[in-house]
């Protein structure tokens, strides 16, 4: 914008040095009247014609500040989408790994095993890099990736927890025990020897994994096609990048 305005200045410091010349030229003629009419049709040509070139040149400016803008925001949301999609990835390859097996078992939370050593991290949003979605005909998206995000946050703050009462307390119980009934030791006894107020907690957290992750899956999805979406509403004939289901989603729909 800052060029289209020194096109402008510029165009009227030329139209103001036209017109001492002309002035001028008229002051020092022999014939002032029937030149006149030559100047002033000289004088319009060249003011309509300046005023044309500059009209085209801040339309062209102005029109590759819109594609740079254009670009800018569609980069923002493929970069958004990416972060989305990859934790969306991440959540479902732990699905499988970790609580597919031994979902309905109603003793899963000794059969889950612990994350321990993965390293999750926690997502990373620009929502002012998206911020143009609130121009847009759903501007409480961002808003629900908010959520989203603070949904797949806390399921990992459970997983972290989780792990560590595993590994920390319910482990070293489980060797001990196997030390003196063998590998083949009941789940009475592991319960016994665990600790009610243990077996409840460890319980409670591996409840609310199950629960993070399965909703922190749906709610990454919803958002990812959400914000595709919109994006594309806004910007036709950019290239918005989608989810990609991992191969395990795909077999299971079909």
């Amino acid at each position: 914008m800052r060029h289209s305005y020194d096109i402008v200045a510029g165009v009227l410091i030329g139209l103001a040095a036209l017109l001492v010349y002309y002035f001028s030229a008229l002051a020092i003629a022999e014939e002032v009247l029937p030149k006149t009419y030559d100047y002033a049709f000289n004088l319009a040509t060249y003011i309509a014609a300046a005023f044309s070139g500059a009209w085209f040149a801040f339309q062209l400016q102005n029109r590759k500040a819109r594609k740079d803008t254009d670009a800018r925001e569609v980069a923002a949301a493929n970069n958004a989408i990416f972060e989305l999609s990859r934790w969306y990835n991440k959540l479902h390859v732990f699905k499988k790994q970790f609580i597919d097996a031994h979902r309905n078992n109603p003793m899963r939370h000794f059969f889950i095993l612990p994350a321990a050593g993965m390293s999750l991290g926690q997502p990373k949003i620009d929502y002012e890099s998206i911020s143009f979605i609130f121009r847009s005909s759903n501007p409480n998206i961002l808003g629900t990736i908010s959520l989203a995000e603070q949904e797949v946050a806390s399921t990992i703050d459970v997983i972290n927890q989780r792990s560590k009462i595993h590994v920390e307390v319910l482990q070293p119980v489980v060797e001990q025990l196997e030390k003196r009934f063998g590998p083949s030791l009941s789940h009475a006894a592991l319960e016994e020897e665990f600790g009610k107020k243990n077996t409840q907690v460890l319980k409670m957290l591996t409840d609310c994994l199950v629960e993070g992750v399965d909703a922190s899956i749906s709610a990454l999805r919803e958002n990812i096609d959400k914000l595709k979406a919109e994006t594309e509403s806004m910007h036709p004939g950019h290239a918005v990048i989608g989810m990609i289901d991992p191969p395990s989603v795909s077999a299971a729909a079909q």
